[in-house]
């Protein structure tokens, strides 16, 4: 009898609907914007994800990994998704792509006490150090504008080590937003007034990004959930959450 339900029980998973899955999100400990605190993945873009699952009628499974090793999941797993991710001419073909999400400004900040330090472009730069943070799409792209590792830049592989580098005075400069650099001063006992941008580095929004084995009525689903988060002012309210402070 058990043998001829197996036949049956496969053709029912088979058939059950897309919302009846968990489909595997992934992501990295970037506080507050996605991070672990008790056993569970919060920040501000994990909230607007689930939040876009959950108007999408889908469910997430979010799964906290080292960047470089998220990245490398979700472009060989099928039906997978990562957050946040900046949308850049390299990965396009590389994902589908949903958002933005949420919006950001990234930047490269000094010390405001470093008088010593001007920059007007991107050429200025290479006078000086940057800490940047490894498989990041800003540190992708000043490798490939000639900055040199050991040389103008020092690569490390998470905020934690990058902001540390850079307080300690072995960088010059730091790349971050306003999110995630607040939060990390904060942890190293400075705000916001510690630092100032010298730089603007891009002004586009994070990304939700699907592995191109996800259907597109599926990504069509989640854009159109994004879409009415923004609209109906969701995002704000929960940025105040988490910034607050």
């Amino acid at each position: 009898m058990k043998t001829c339900l197996l036949p049956w029980l496969l053709m029912l998973l088979l058939a059950a609907p897309a919302s009846a899955r968990n489909y595997l999100v992934l992501t990295e400990n970037l506080p507050p914007v996605h991070y672990e605190e008790d056993g569970r993945v919060v920040g501000i873009a994990t909230e607007v994800v689930e939040e876009i699952f959950r108007r999408a009628g889908l469910q997430p499974d979010i799964r906290v990994y080292p960047w470089k090793r998220a990245y490398q999941i979700a472009l060989r797993t099928r039906d997978s998704f990562i957050f946040t991710i900046n949308r850049t001419p390299e990965r396009e073909k590389l994902f589908k792509w949903i958002g933005p999400i949420l919006q950001k400004r990234t930047c490269l900040f000094k010390l405001r006490s470093r008088r010593d330090i001007r920059v007007r472009t991107l050429a200025d730069v290479k006078k000086y150090t940057t800490a940047v943070i490894l498989g990041y799409a800003l540190t992708d792209r000043l490798l490939a504008e000639g900055f040199a590792e050991h040389r103008e830049l020092i690569v490390t592989h998470n905020k934690k080590s990058q902001i540390r580098v850079f307080l300690s005075g072995h960088a010059d400069l730091i790349t971050g937003n306003e999110y995630t650099l607040a939060w990390a001063l904060r942890d190293e006992g400075y705000s916001m007034d510690a630092v100032e941008p010298v730089l603007v580095m891009t002004e586009k929004g994070y990304y939700l990004a699907a592995n191109p084995s996800v259907d597109d009525q599926t990504v069509q689903q989640l854009q159109k959930a994004a879409d009415a988060v923004w609209r109906n002012g969701v995002i704000p309210g929960i940025i105040n959450k988490y910034m607050g402070f």
